[in-house]
C-alpha cells in the first residue's frame, strides 16, 4: 500500500510543475491573451518572455504552435518576436523580443 501511495504522489507532485511558469518569471504578473483556440498566459522581463499555454488543444509539434505565439507575444508586449529565439516547447515556451519598431 505505501508504494502504491508514494508513486501516487510522485506522479500528482510532477504533474503539478506542468501548469505554473518557470521559476524566474513566476512572480511576473501574466496577461491572458487568446490567438484562435490558444490561451496563453505571456509574462515578460526586460526583452524577454514567456509563455504558457493553457488550453487544453493538440499541438503536435512546438512549431505548429509558434504562429499563435508571436501573435500573442505582439498582442501581450507590441513587439516583436526574434524568429530565432524561440525555445521550449508546445505548453512552455520562450523568446526574445525586439522593440525598436515600437
Amino acid at each position: 500500500m505505501g508504494i502504491k501511495l508514494a508513486t501516487a504522489f510522485l506522479c500528482a507532485l510532477g504533474l503539478s510543475a506542468c501548469n505554473g511558469p518557470s521559476p524566474a518569471y513566476r512572480d511576473v504578473p501574466a496577461q491572458t491573451v487568446t490567438v484562435g483556440p490558444s490561451v496563453f498566459e505571456v509574462r515578460r522581463i526586460g526583452s524577454s518572455v514567456e509563455l504558457l499555454r493553457t488550453n487544453a488543444e493538440y499541438a503536435p509539434t512546438f512549431a505548429s504552435i509558434i504562429p499563435r505565439a508571436s501573435q500573442a507575444v505582439i498582442m501581450a508586449t507590441g513587439c516583436t518576436p526574434v524568429p530565432s529565439s524561440w525555445e521550449g516547447e508546445q505548453t512552455l515556451m520562450q523568446v526574445s523580443i525586439d522593440c525598436s519598431d515600437s
